[in-house]
């Protein structure tokens, strides 16, 4: 039983102490993605739109304690200054993560709010500036067969 625990003491002093989902935290600039209740992509971090939707999820949790605001560090701070002033108007935390987590891919996390806790919000993604609307048709397409027998 000693060399289990003397073999738990190296491992954890070589390679740091053992995490929870570090795939996972990769992607959430050190969160887990049940404890994020928006994010903004580093494409949209400038998007009128995305800084709108992050102040008013700031307000709707403004009372609540255990929030934070993850902003990816890597960002200009031109663009995530807005999203810092915001925090500070509704006296919520904000952390500039600045380590391996936070990227500059388009896709990236740029701007996190995430909870102490698990709050398992379905739908984090504010609608990307990239990304068309989707037409509604309700006319089915004819298949194979269909376009065949005319």
């Amino acid at each position: 039983m000693a060399d289990d625990d003397l073999q738990q003491h190296l491992n954890s002093s070589i390679y740091g102490p053992p995490q929870t989902n570090p795939d996972e935290r990769r992607h959430y600039l050190g969160s887990l993605r049940e404890r994020v209740a928006i994010r903004v992509f580093n494409q949209d971090v400038e998007a009128p739109a995305s800084l709108s939707a992050v102040t008013a999820a700031l307000a709707k949790t403004a009372g609540e304690s255990g929030y934070k605001l993850l902003i990816n560090g890597k960002l200009d701070p031109e663009m995530t200054a807005p999203y810092m002033k915001a925090a500070s108007a509704k006296n919520i935390q904000f952390t500039l993560v600045n380590d391996g987590t936070a990227n500059l891919a388009p896709k990236g996390a740029g701007i996190l709010l995430v909870a102490s806790s698990a709050i398992n919000v379905e739908d984090i993604d504010q609608p990307t500036s990239a990304e068309p609307p989707r037409p509604q048709s309700s006319a089915k397409k004819p298949g194979f067969f269909g376009r065949l027998f005319k």
